[in-house]
């Protein structure tokens, strides 16, 4: 956008400033208002340096840790990254500067210890080198961010020569050039570096890129942050711009794919229920594999990772080896570091953003439709009878519906052929439908919006982000009682107090509403699969049909119809940090922090008599329309469970730092202890014998059969540690680190552990012989060695206080009266102590071509030992004993993570490519296991949840082959028939027996061992789009549909693929009723790879050009549209991430989504 100039360069005192000028002279005027003349320390301390091709922030680094000299200044009045060298010898700090600044805008003042950088008005001064006999062009422009802000700062130089400008507040320059065919080199720091022709050009807009290599410069890490090219130990992070290009609700849905060595699987997408499970590199444990999440310094928020708003992140970082070790206890399966956003000093910027969505199934379950389940129906009655008539049954049902056995008895089909042409036809819906279950229930889209509104800014001595949001999400179900709500908010204050004392403030308030029918959604998608094709789901007239079993009609159970089941959680989470830096012992620092966490639950489930209609069949009302008979299914009456629970979680931290900088040694100490506590409490009650399904508050129900309980717990935790990190030019690196932590899980002898870790780093690119490499820029080894502790346990196996003698209540009957008794229910083990982690990390980092193309390489080993077990295997059930969990267990995991990435521009055009992906096997070195188990069936040496199964070896397709098998069947089968399956002879013996089984070399529960992604970022002016593919391999599913048959349907994939009579396979079996045969499961035949590709996010976007905008008062108009999950290449019958072997999970959602984000 043009300005007019005073050409006099005076500002009339009738002119208004702007909002940016308001800012900046109010900065300049607070800041010179604070500086009083007292010159005594700068003119009585000289500096002495040596730098050569340094950055302005490094000069400022080396004056600050050399002396008591603090600069004041905003980040974008001072060009850091400008390379300047500087030689001095006990000077004077303004000699100093003005080198240091010298033919730059930037200006000085100095009083006592305190040094103001601001902007100069006063033009730099040019080189003598620039003859003004020189032909020269003026060459004026702005320049831009990526959001459309001005970058004030940024570097302007003239390609070849030292002829340049930097642009002021509102990102404008003007440069005069020299040159015959003048190229610009424009940069700033944090962004790529663009190179542009001048030609006949006089005005340029140029907008900047995110240099993605920069931006990660500094990693969050525990307890503080780190440079990245110093860091070493294997730390990923993502930006949380990232996240909010994905339209998924959940959090954990959108860290898919985004973080090398981060496993995520969502295997429900169910609104409200659909957290993926998150793994660090992997499965670790027999136990409780989910890493350990911190936000914003506080470890194990109630609500978790996955309901965090997305567009409150500023980053999350991983760390995945020994530098995890800092949080010990919970740190054995890694670290999930979340950090959210701050505000920054400068202009308040307001932003709303808004997206609408409509979602799909990715993949449902291709079900038989009619007529095929009815020809299936009529192959299993002819199954029924001996083999040698088979072919005849087969030949009358299909011509007549009936055979005549040869004693004269007349078997009927159980559908005629002229009963599976009209299911075909569609001519008498009422009597012969051909009903899509999918279909009857699902709806074509579930709507789903997000709304977010956040402001932040602030001064020298105050800065703030809030902000506040809003999302909902429906189900795909017609009439849905299934939804999703979300309200939250966040207030980050940053208040620097004085100048030695800064006070952080964070709080966060979420309600998550969570809404679903009385059947939960198992049952659902059980009855889905279920539902027989030729049963109706809905009459013509809109009734729904008869129930599937036990009342459950999909078309009705997942609506309110059958009452409510409804949940309301609320967070309440704040937090404090006061740091404090020690003025009379330099880099001397004291942090404390506190948090208070507290949240409720309240659940209300409301259960109500439905009805269902069914219809004799051949009944017809006064209107000629069938008469259907209407029928009371669920309970005989209303009844009322309500459940209510709450925590208290508070946190008490402290910790010190010491930093130290003694030429080229640099030393940083931190030392600190945590205290944790924890109390739950919950209850609840039930009744029945409501008289109105119209009265659903507790007090109305009956007295008879009420019930009501409740129970509290508590928790607590104490933990020391400390991290020393020390390196030369930052060329050797070490650091150690440690933590002594006690848990409140184990007995008082073994509640105490030590968890050191110790890693090492070398920066190759630092020596002489690579110094200079115009390739390699930057190459880092390193490698680290933990230990880290675990004491999380699924509470199912894993009772609270199971170290002491537990009893459990129960009632007895003596002399005729009820008596409250008590027995010992856990047998206690006082000797349990932590489960270990043993890691050990050798990772590289690089970067090429002027540092474009970045390259990080890890390779893991990680060995859990101590792993709470209890050894009910070895000891025979018969015995009655059931023994107590004892630290026996031991897992191997190991594997190797990478990243790659390459970006670049040309002209207008940008594009950044990114690689990464993680593989990780486990395999369990020592449990309890049965005496006498054959090696290729012990549990040891095998990965975790390796099902033991059958080798699946063909299918006999005639009785010629049964009569020429040599195996023996016996063990297994009685009576082999056509259709059934062979099996391999694993033992040798001649015969196939449960000795032939093995255990396989990939879970069963759908557990990949390798998971990656690829995000490509382009831009060309004003328009961006993102494409993020991830994918999964490594990982299996075992299918098992125990109810196919007369009580429900088969798959296509069953009818399309099945041994019959008159098509006899040789490599697929025939059907089987309900799994009633040996080789309905349990064998290879049924486990089913599920590797897969997602294109999981897709996005375009526009950015309104600031001089449209700006006549409206905005700063940045973003609109964009996106889809996710938009296509999975898959050879799966199901969705590949689902875990239910007959397909009964809530599917994965495809999401086209729109929306804007406007900015003031």
């Amino acid at each position: 956008m043009k300005k007019q100039l005073n050409p006099d360069g005076i500002i009339p005192w009738g002119i208004k400033l702007n909002l940016k000028m308001k800012l900046s002279l109010l900065f300049l005027l607070t800041t010179a208002l604070s500086l009083q003349a007292n010159p005594a320390y700068s003119q009585k301390n000289k500096i002495t340096l040596n730098l050569k091709n340094v950055s302005v922030s490094s000069v400022i680094d080396e004056i600050e840790a050399n002396s008591k000299f603090k600069f004041i200044f905003k980040t974008n009045v001072v060009n850091l990254d400008r390379k300047v060298s500087i030689n001095a010898n006990k000077e004077d700090i303004s000699n100093v500067l003005n080198k240091v600044f010298k033919n730059t805008k930037t200006s000085f003042e100095i009083d006592s210890k305190k040094i103001l950088l601001y902007k100069s008005k006063k033009p730099p001064t040019i080189d003598s080198d620039f003859s003004s006999n020189n032909p020269q062009k003026s060459i004026s422009g702005v320049i831009i961010d990526e959001l459309g802000q001005p970058l004030p700062g940024a570097s302007i130089v003239e390609k070849g020569t030292t002829n340049g400008v930097t642009t002021d507040f509102d990102g404008i320059f003007s440069l005069s050039l020299t040159g015959d065919n003048p190229v610009l080199v424009v940069s700033y720091i944090g962004y790529s570096t663009q190179e542009i022709i001048v030609a006949n050009k006089t005005q340029l807009n140029i907008q900047m890129q995110p240099d993605s290599a920069a931006l990660e410069e500094v990693v969050v890490v525990g307890y503080g942050t780190q440079k990245k090219e110093t860091i070493t130990g294997a730390v990923a992070s993502v930006k949380g711009v990232e996240l909010t290009k994905s339209p998924a609700v959940n959090l954990t849905n959108s860290l898919a794919g985004r973080v090398p060595g981060l496993f995520i699987t969502q295997t429900s997408a169910e609104p409200g229920r659909d957290d993926a499970d998150v793994r660090i590199r992997g499965i670790n444990t027999y136990n409780n594999s989910n890493a350990l999440v911190v936000i914003d310094g506080i470890p194990d928020r109630a609500g978790g990772l996955a309901r965090i708003n997305p567009a409150d992140i500023d980053n999350i970082s991983v760390l995945k080896d020994a530098s995890a070790a800092i949080y010990g206890a919970r740190a054995a399966n890694g670290v999930i570091l979340v950090t959210t956003k701050k505000g920054k000093q400068g202009r308040t910027e307001i932003s709303y953003s808004f997206n609408q969505g409509w979602s799909k199934p990715t993949v449902l379950p291709d079900m038989a439709d009619a007529p095929q389940y009815a020809e299936l129906l009529n192959e299993l009655r002819v199954y029924q009878l001996p083999t040698s008539q088979w072919q005849g049954a087969t030949d009358g049902f299909s011509s007549s519906g009936t055979f005549t056995q040869p004693d004269g008895t007349v078997v009927n089909a159980p559908f005629s052929p002229q009963e599976i042409d009209l299911f075909r036809s569609g001519e008498d819906p009422w009597r012969y439908p051909n009903t899509n279950w999918f279909d009857e229930t699902f709806k074509t889209s579930a709507p789903q919006q997000k709304h977010n509104f956040q402001v932040s800014g602030g001064g020298e001595k105050v800065q703030y982000m809030t902000s506040l949001g809003y999302l909902s999400q429906d189900a795909i179900y017609k009439n849905s009682a299934t939804g999703y709500e979300q309200y939250d908010a966040r207030l980050n204050v940053n208040m620097n107090i004085n100048e030695h004392v800064t006070f952080n403030m964070g709080i966060m308030l979420r309600e998550e509403i969570r809404k679903a029918p009385t059947e939960n959604v198992d049952d659902i998608f059980r009855m889905l699969t279920r539902g027989r094709p030729t049963e109706i789901a809905t009459y013509p007239n809109g009734l729904p049909g008869p129930d599937i079993e036990n009342g459950q009609q999909p078309i009705v159970i997942t609506t309110n119809a059958t009452g409510y089941d409804r949940g309301k959680s609320d967070f309440l989470q704040t937090n404090g940090v006061l740091d404090i830096d020690i003025p009379w012992v330099e880099g001397l620092s004291l942090q404390g922090t506190a948090a208070i966490d507290k949240s409720f639950h309240n659940q209300k489930t409301w259960v109500t008599p439905w009805t269902l209609y069914s219809w004799d069949g051949s009944t017809l009302g006064a209107d000629g329309l069938p008469a259907l008979e209407a029928g009371q299914k669920g309970p005989p009456e209303p009844n009322l469970t309500q459940i209510s629970s709450n925590r208290l979680n508070i946190f008490l931290g402290a910790n010190i730092k010491y930093q130290k900088s003694i030429g080229d040694h640099n030393v940083a100490f931190l030392a600190g202890l945590n205290k944790e506590t924890i109390q739950d409490e919950n209850m609840f009650a039930y009744r029945r014998f409501f008289i109105s399904s119209a009265l659903d508050n507790l007090d109305q129900g009956g007295a008879l059969e009420q019930n009501n309980g409740g129970l509290s717990n508590s928790a607590a935790r104490l933990n020391y540690f400390g991290r020393v990190n020390y390196d030369f030019k930052e060329k050797y690196l070490l650091e150690f680190l440690w933590r002594y932590d006690g848990s409140y899980a184990f007995p008082e002898s073994s509640r105490y552990g030590f968890f050191p870790g110790i890693s090492a780093g070398w920066v190759v690119s630092e020596e002489s012989f690579l110094k200079d490499s115009s390739f390699i820029n930057f190459l880092k080894l390193k490698g680290s060695w933990g230990q880290l502790g675990n004491d999380r346990y699924d509470a199912a196996d894993f009772p609270t206080n199971q170290f002491l003698p537990t009893y459990a209540f129960g009632t007895y009957t003596i002399n005729g009266a009820q008596t409250t008794t008590l027995a010992e229910a856990v047998v206690p083990n006082p000797g349990i102590t932590w489960e270990k982690a043993n890691n050990v990390n050798i990772g590289l980092e690089a970067k090429f071509l002027e540092r474009h193309l970045t390259l990080e390489f890890d390779v893991f080993k990680n060995v859990r030992t101590d792993i709470l077990t209890q050894p009910n295997a070895s000891l025979p059930s018969y015995t009655g004993i059931f023994p107590p969990r004892q630290n026996i267990g031991e897992v191997e995991n190991k594997g190797f993570d990478f990243t790659a990435a390459y970006f670049n521009s040309k002209g207008d055009f940008t594009y950044n490519i990114a690689v990464n992906g993680g593989l990780a096997k486990n395999k369990i070195l020592n449990i309890d296991e049965p005496d006498g188990v054959l090696d290729r069936q012990k549990i040891t040496g095998r990965t975790i949840g390796a099902p033991l199964v059958y080798a699946y070896d063909g299918v006999f397709a005639t009785q010629a082959d049964i009569d020429a098998e040599t195996l023996d069947y016996s063990a297994i089968s009685n009576n082999l028939r056509p259709g059934d399956m062979k099996f391999k002879d694993l033992s040798g013996d001649g015969a196939i027996t449960p000795d032939d089984q093995f255990r396989t070399d990939k879970s069963a529960f759908n557990i990949p061992t390798f998971m990656g992604g690829v995000n490509i970022k382009l831009g060309y002016k004003n328009f961006d789009a993102t494409i993020f593919m991830q994918g999964a391999a490594g990982s299996s599913v075992q299918l098992f549909f125990n109810e196919a048959g007369e009580i429900g349907n088969y798959t296509a994939d069953t009818y399309r693929n099945r041994w019959s009579v008159n098509n006899p396979s040789s490599v697929h079996p025939r059907i089987t009723n309900r799994a009633d045969q040996y080789f309905s499961s349990g064998n290879t035949y049924w486990i089913e790879d599920t590797d897969y590709l997602r294109l999981k996010t897709l996005e375009l976007g526009y950015t309104f050009p600031e001089e449209i905008v700006g006549i409206a008062g905005l700063s940045k108009v973003r609109f964009y549209v996106s889809a996710s999950n938009l296509f999975t290449i898959s050879d799966t019958t199901f969705d590949p991430e689902g875990l239910q072997a007959a397909g009964r999970d809530y599917p994965n959602q495809k999401i086209i989504n729109t929306g804007f984000k406007v900015s003031f």
